[in-house]
């Protein structure tokens, strides 16, 4: 693999599957996966949580780039970004320059039915606002940025994880 292109990033809405996907991805590829949320989590001793109550949004955003942008420096990863790591134009450069992007899409239905019923709940920006027209809303905001950024779309609605990585596997060779 080109030096240059040598990571694969999963992007998309909360509740798209980028975690799963990714972790599926790096046991049939043989490479790591990171998840950058879980990261900066656990650099930062908190949960997501308190994370948006010890930092604005604006501050994690911050912080999410810097760490991002200083870990392409590393080997060859597959990355689960958090769902707002395309709002940084500094990222959305980062990931054309250095891999290759998937967005995962989804109905705004199946959105809302993954993160309701999301066991770990971990998504503070979701917890505050739990309806459909906030999970419409933010894809309208962000959908321009996530399509700026892939070079593959993959849509996740009434498919298992299994066919998902499958089919990014295909796209990535």
């Amino acid at each position: 693999m080109n030096n240059s292109l040598k990571h694969t990033f999963i992007i998309g809405m909360m509740g798209s599957g980028k975690t799963k996907i990714a972790h599926l991805l790096s046991k049939k590829l043989d490479t790591p996966y990171i998840d950058t949320d879980h990261d900066l989590v656990s650099i930062l001793n908190l949960n997501m949580e308190e994370v948006f109550d010890h930092f604005s949004e604006k501050k994690f955003r911050v912080l999410e780039s810097v760490y991002f942008i200083e870990h392409l420096k590393n080997n060859q990863h597959i990355y689960a970004t958090g769902g707002g790591i395309i709002l940084n134009k500094e990222n959305r450069d980062a990931m054309r320059q250095y891999g290759r992007t998937i967005l995962l899409t989804a109905s705004t239905s199946t959105l809302f039915e993954r993160l309701s019923n999301d066991k770990a709940n971990i998504r503070p920006v979701f917890n505050k606002n739990k309806n459909k027209k906030f999970l419409d809303d933010m894809w309208h905001d962000r959908e321009k940025y996530y399509r700026e950024c892939a070079d593959f779309i993959v849509e996740t609605d009434k498919k298992s994880e299994n066919q998902i990585a499958n089919e990014i596997i295909g796209l990535l060779q």
